[in-house]
């Protein structure tokens, strides 16, 4: 998003208003750039961007800074022809699934942050599947690891790393837990392999 945003809108074009969507709230937008410089002023990069460049941070510098909740908000006030790139490029999908997804990855990202219970949990969010994808979600957590398949570049790396871990982790606690109270279906091997 920063590489595309940049690249097309200049280096601190994410300043700009006019490069964003009739719908965004850009006063509201700055004071969480104010605030995520402000509650990282102690790290070298901020220091340097305030005594070097007067407090101008590149998009790609300060997007490290971002919540998700930030980065997701930051997505969904992109024009439409720039929601509809980025998803069509990064994800082979519709910006109303990237829109989704992130919002989704949001409410998961709190919940983990916070030590929150996942399992037999619903989540108020449900991601939106692709119409050519055979399941239909139960707002559980399988749900949002599937959103987190499509969100994942590197479909390798989540094959033999990602997919790997989770099996792992049913597999110890297999005698403890319904797979069905965190929507497992049986086929859910199945479905978070990707393919190459």
């Amino acid at each position: 998003m920063a590489y595309y945003h940049a690249h097309k809108y200049g280096p601190v074009g994410y300043l700009e208003i006019t490069n964003f969507n009739s719908k965004h709230n850009h006063e509201r937008f700055q004071k969480l750039i104010e605030d995520a410089i402000s509650n990282n002023k102690s790290t070298l990069v901020v220091k340097h961007h305030n005594s070097r460049y007067d407090g101008k941070f590149p998009l790609w510098v300060i997007i490290e800074f971002f919540s998700m909740g930030m980065l997701s908000y930051f997505y969904s006030d992109f024009p439409l022809v720039d929601k509809k790139h980025i998803a069509r490029d990064l994800y082979n999908t519709s910006y109303k699934n990237v829109d989704s997804w992130l919002r989704c990855i949001t409410d998961l990202r709190n919940k983990c942050a916070h030590y929150s219970r996942l399992y037999y949990w619903k989540f108020p969010a449900q991601p939106v599947i692709p119409k050519s994808f055979d399941f239909v979600p139960s707002g559980r957590l399988f749900d949002q690891i599937l959103m987190l398949k499509f969100l994942y570049i590197d479909k390798s790396k989540w094959n033999k790393s990602i997919v790997i871990e989770i099996q792992a982790l049913i597999e110890e606690y297999f005698e403890h837990i319904k797979l069905s109270h965190i929507g497992f279906p049986d086929n859910w091997k199945d479905l978070l392999v990707s393919p190459y």
